[in-house]
């Protein structure tokens, strides 16, 4: 317990051996000396010495930002143009082994122009990932908790490492009760509360949203008990799947509802402002161009469920033409749905395939999703083999990082590829000027 804990409270012993009192204010201490605010890890948004829960869904980056609060701090330098207080951090992950962290620890390194060996001693990072037992705590048959071994472990490594900012990644792992129980939520709560005010601590827990679209998952007393709560996401109203948005979710010392904006890039957050103009002109058009490719796919797909086809030609049937006016293009128009076609084109996500067209009695030329791309949208490993990226993300997803391309998720080509030369009308493989493509007998089988 620091000085300045004993100093405000004193723990009043009864007499005649009756049970112990809870802990009284000294008010003499306290009427000689002015009140302090409240004191920030970062300001305004992570309170300091209290718990603040971090969620949002999966994809949304929330390891990356502890890590990174964790490294910024340990270094002294401002987490996304935001002041933090200088401490020694320790940041925990259930989730990623060794490789992964020393990966994240470079580039967030190379990001914030640190050099790794600079923060020996300030930054400890540790991977519990495959361990059993790393709950910390259980709960008996009448629902009361029992602190774990790892929780014996968990306050050890802070005491050894002297560390004042503790990041828990994540709360599924550390976690073992009902998270719809108000009474162990609560209880776990005041665990992680009780290494805040014995060791001067301040705790980051990190947390997965619901399905449902709440900001937490289960039990409302994860917000209830916590005083700070953030919330990571991609911007609704974003393009940009690489745009993350930070709110104050619950704020009991700053101003609800505050935001922060910025980005995941090469695997560390930063803001627009720190980029180029080149970098950022680079990465709005690489945005816009990924949003257009999945305009087209989500088109693409629509007609293919209503069981019509579509032409890469020029021709009544053309694939540009017949979206254009489709809800799903969201009104980009004939050009950029053309020059997404190439895109995909070029770079495999879509294909031309012969389809048999039976009222003219021959076949022609018409476009679908590439055979390699599996019914989810990811790509076929059996055709593909295995990935090599350093972070995997899944086909089409709106929040999972991944390598600045044109593509998103996988889905897209270089920017102004040119597609297979098949859109002169006189081509010999151009469908028929007007084959009745919604006639039954003209769907594919």
């Amino acid at each position: 317990m620091s000085l300045d804990r004993a100093s405000r409270l004193q723990s009043v012993e009864p007499s005649g051996g009756g049970p112990k009192l809870f802990p009284l204010a000294d008010l003499n201490q306290w009427s000689l000396r002015q009140a302090e605010a409240k004191r920030f890890v970062m300001k305004g948004f992570v309170p300091d010495r209290e718990m603040t829960l971090i969620t949002g869904a999966g994809g949304a980056n929330k390891s990356t930002f502890g890590q990174q609060l964790a490294t910024c701090c340990a270094a002294a330098v401002p987490m996304l143009g935001i002041d933090v207080e200088p401490v020694s951090s320790l940041y925990l992950t259930c989730e990623d082994d060794d490789d992964r962290l020393h990966w994240m620890a470079q580039h967030i390194c190379n990001t914030l122009g640190l050099k790794m060996a600079d923060l020996v001693g300030r930054l400890h990072l540790s991977s519990l990932r495959g361990q059993l037992g790393n709950e910390l705590a259980s709960f008996d048959m009448e629902g009361k908790l029992k602190p774990s071994p790892s929780f014996a472990s968990l306050r050890a490594t802070i005491i050894s490492t002297n560390a004042r900012l503790v990041v828990l990644d994540n709360a599924a792992h550390f976690f073992a009760g009902n998270e719809n129980d108000r009474g162990q939520v609560t209880a776990f709560v005041n665990l992680l509360y009780s290494l805040c005010r014995e060791l001067d601590a301040t705790i980051l827990l990190i947390a997965h949203s619901n399905k449902a679209g709440d900001s937490y998952s289960g039990s409302t007393a994860w917000l209830n008990a916590v005083r700070s709560q953030i919330v990571l996401q991609r911007p609704e109203d974003s393009i940009d799947p690489d745009e993350r948005l930070l709110t104050l979710g619950k704020a009991n010392y700053a101003r609800q509802g505050a935001e922060l904006r910025f980005r995941w890039h090469e695997f560390s957050l930063v803001l627009d402002e720190d980029l180029s103009d080149d970098k950022r002109a680079e990465l709005a058009t690489t945005a816009a161009a990924s949003n257009d490719n999945g305009i087209f796919m989500a088109c693409l797909d629509a007609r293919a469920r209503d069981g019509l086809v579509v032409s890469p030609n020029v021709s009544p049937n053309y694939a540009p033409s017949q979206f254009e006016a489709m809800p799903a293009a969201k009104g980009i128009g004939r050009d950029r749905l053309r020059k997404a076609m190439e895109r995909l084109l070029a770079v495999g996500e879509i294909e031309i395939y012969d389809h048999e067209n039976r009222g003219k009695g021959r076949s022609v030329k018409a476009i679908r999703r590439s055979s390699r791309i599996t019914p989810d949208g990811s790509p076929d490993v059996s055709r593909t083999g295995s990935r090599t990226f350093p972070e995997p993300f899944p086909h089409g997803s709106r929040t999972t990082p991944h390598t600045h391309s044109p593509l998103k998720g996988g889905m897209g080509a270089a920017l102004e590829a040119s597609a297979p030369s098949l859109l002169d009308q006189d081509h010999p493989d151009a469908p028929d000027t007007n084959p009745s493509w919604d006639e039954p007998s003209h769907r594919p089988a």
